[in-house]
């Protein structure tokens, strides 16, 4: 995440609606990447940006629920930013808490994004792209809501479609579920960037010419998904712990091999923006070949793992990347190397 800035000269942050300083509205222009100020609204609903004059109107869901901060372009007639138009299913929002939660969530969907955008990968709302888009349900089950028919809702993805459970909104139950699947990383951020993966795997991997080398790192994708994840959940902590994956989870099947790796690319991609944006790393490590920049990353991981020691928090990234898992992490930048230039 790069660091974005006023018209006044404060620093801006990703989520901010108002500059805290001079009070005036801002807001995110997603397809130039710029955080805008922006004059007051005219009769019409649309706002000017203050510097480039740009036409704008404010997302929906920030003028009904005050839930996002992205820009719409004034000539489109879609009433949502690139961000909300993913959304295929929103929850029940009848009660503050359902609200908070959601909010959550569309803050998570927001960065996801940002990285997506950043390498340049195609964000393409499944509205529009029926066949090779991507959308969001968000979904509740009885064990937060009784009212709903769905007895269990899982996070995870189908054909373009990333269904995430509200309950994982709610930061006790997420870490419940971490500690009972004994899991070192468990947030709305990882669930999102991980079932992205999935996604790309089928429009970049799935029926190209690198599916050879992802069987080679990642083993076979054709190997039945149900019996795989079956066993993998029989095993339970018996499971040996395998260097040759980023997570446990990872072992269970080679599409969720990709899709771990994938999440910790985009972890690795955004964390080091940031690092740049605060000159903690040199500005040129965005050219560098991609061993050079890994070794950027590792540096950077272990110092934020030194200063979480020092506040007395747990390891900020909690993960050893082997041999294996930098030949993985290797390929998928590769992928998006070849994504870029189309």
């Amino acid at each position: 995440m790069k660091i974005f800035s006023c018209r006044c000269g404060r620093e801006l942050f990703f989520d901010n609606t108002q500059c805290t300083y001079c009070r005036n509205q801002v807001g995110y222009d997603a397809r130039r990447g710029e955080m805008v100020s922006l004059n007051p609204p005219d009769s019409e609903g649309e706002v000017r940006a203050d510097e480039s004059g740009y036409l704008y109107r404010l997302c929906r869901n920030y003028t009904d629920y005050n839930a996002c901060n992205w820009l719409v372009d004034a000539g489109i007639e879609d009433e949502y930013c690139l961000s909300c138009q993913l959304n295929q299913t929103v929850p029940y929002l009848g009660t503050a808490e359902k609200r908070e939660r959601w909010v959550r969530l569309e803050a998570a969907k927001r960065r996801l994004v940002y990285g997506l955008l950043y390498l340049q990968l195609p964000v393409q709302p499944r509205r529009y792209y029926p066949i090779t888009g991507l959308a969001f349900d968000f979904l509740e089950d009885k064990r937060s809501n009784p009212n709903v028919e769905e007895e269990f809702v899982l996070t995870g993805h189908a054909q373009g479609l990333i269904t995430v459970n509200l309950i994982e909104a709610d930061e006790v139950s997420r870490e419940a579920q971490r500690i009972s699947l004994g899991e070192l990383y468990r947030t709305l951020l990882g669930h999102f960037r991980h079932e992205s993966g999935h996604h790309y795997f089928d429009q970049l991997v799935a029926n190209s010419a690198f599916i050879d080398g992802f069987r080679q790192l990642f083993g076979d994708e054709q190997r039945d998904y149900g019996e795989a994840l079956q066993a993998y959940h029989d095993q339970g902590d018996n499971l040996v712990a395998n260097n040759r994956y980023i997570s446990r989870y990872a072992q269970s099947h080679p599409l969720e091999d990709w899709a771990e790796t994938w999440s910790h690319y985009l972890h690795m991609s955004d964390a080091l923006e940031t690092a740049v944006a605060y000159q903690l790393v040199p500005e040129s490590v965005e050219q560098l070949p991609f061993g050079e920049k890994m070794q950027h990353w590792i540096r950077l991981s272990l110092a934020l793992n030194g200063l979480n020691r020092s506040m007395g928090l747990k390891d900020a990234y909690p993960f050893v990347l082997s041999k294996s898992v930098l030949a993985k992490m290797d390929f998928i930048h590769k992928v998006v190397e070849a994504a870029r230039q189309q």
